[in-house]
């Protein structure tokens, strides 16, 4: 199996893909289905257009050989320059527990190495069990975790620095 990140080239093709992502986060934000039966990107909450518009946001599609297995999308942390965020990061159900997010991941922090801030959902007892390991892996030290509000959403912000390869 071949993991690789490349530049997501079309904007309508990670929106397409943000209706699972979406439909994943149901389960802890509540959402309900819009009347067409989709899950619509709430601009408050996400631009996703950014990624593709503004300097310094960089998106990119996992790949699992040739078939697309999910999303990494990554920015400078809003009013900061020396920190880059995980600003959404996906991978489709039948890729989960295969070690593609780990890779992806391990991937992302490889190309902007420094300091980085990844948030989680308060709630996602299964996603922070993720993010606790794998950014334990390639942290210079120990992250630091705090619980604070991002558009009054309550989460996990992991503080951590990657060292360059």
């Amino acid at each position: 199996m071949s993991i690789s990140l490349v530049p997501a080239e079309h904007y309508q093709y990670v929106e397409n893909l943000f209706q699972y992502y979406l439909y994943d986060m149901s389960e802890y934000m509540g959402w309900p289905p819009d009347k067409d039966g989709t899950y619509k990107i709430d601009k408050s909450l996400t631009n996703l257009a950014e990624y593709w518009s503004t300097p310094e946001h960089y998106p990119y599609l996992i790949m699992v050989d040739n078939e697309v297995a999910g999303f990494s999308l990554i920015r400078r942390y809003p009013g900061s320059t020396d920190t880059f965020d995980i600003g959404q990061f996906f991978v489709l159900r039948k890729f989960k527990g295969a070690g593609v997010g780990r890779s992806a991941f391990n991937m992302t922090v490889a190309m902007q190495p420094g300091k980085w801030v990844t948030r989680v959902l308060a709630g996602n007892q299964s996603a922070y069990t993720f993010w606790e390991k794998v950014i334990s892996e390639v942290a210079v030290e120990e992250p630091t975790v705090k619980r604070e509000l991002y558009r009054a959403t309550d989460m996990h912000f992991f503080y951590y620095e990657v060292r360059p390869c």
